[in-house]
């Protein structure tokens, strides 16, 4: 797979050695403790049938956002000339996101090639630490002043962060080649 977002065309087969790091891994232990291998073997295929699911929705919503959404669209709105709002946005759709953060991974990655902020996308995921379910029992456990603080932190660092990221990525970019 070419890496579209650091501007090198040369592919990354890093996935595929790591998959046959993996398979190698599992015919030793298979060949070293049969048991063991069939156990782990089984859990593999439990997580996946559970996942299955999860990653049907996120492979739909991506292809409905391929086929209407349009890179003037998603430039404007989270580009480079996008103000406060995309900041919001990004922040409010970290904390309202749900599950593991690897399933928002092609999502950011399609975005980020139409036009997504690498600052935005790294609000995003670092404002997924505030999980608004779990905030009143944060709150029970360790106090409210405690809860409160932890998500002022996050609110603000996620914006730091991303405002870092941009400036990083910005200069990056600008190297001469």
């Amino acid at each position: 797979m070419a890496d579209k977002h650091r501007g090198r065309g040369a592919p990354r087969h890093g996935g595929w050695w790591f998959l046959a790091a993996i398979v190698l891994l599992y015919l030793i232990v298979g060949w070293l403790d049969p048991r063991l291998s069939a156990a782990s073997f089984s859990r593999f295929v439990s997580t996946a049938t559970e996942l299955l699911p999860v990653f049907g929705v996120m492979f739909l919503l991506l292809w409905l956002f391929n086929r209407y959404a349009r890179p003037g669209q998603v430039v404007k709105h989270l580009g480079r000339a996008a103000g406060m709002r995309a900041w919001l946005f990004s922040i409010g759709a970290g904390i309202l996101s749900i599950g593991p953060a690897y399933l928002w991974y092609p999502v950011l990655g399609t975005l980020r090639s139409e036009g997504l902020r690498p600052g935005l996308a790294a609000a995003f995921l670092y404002s997924r630490a505030i999980k608004i379910p779990m905030l009143p029992l944060m709150a029970y456990y360790f106090g409210m002043s405690y809860a409160t603080l932890f998500v002022v932190c996050v609110l603000l660092f996620s914006a730091i962060v991303g405002a870092a990221m941009d400036r990083w990525e910005g200069q990056r970019l600008e190297l001469p080649r």
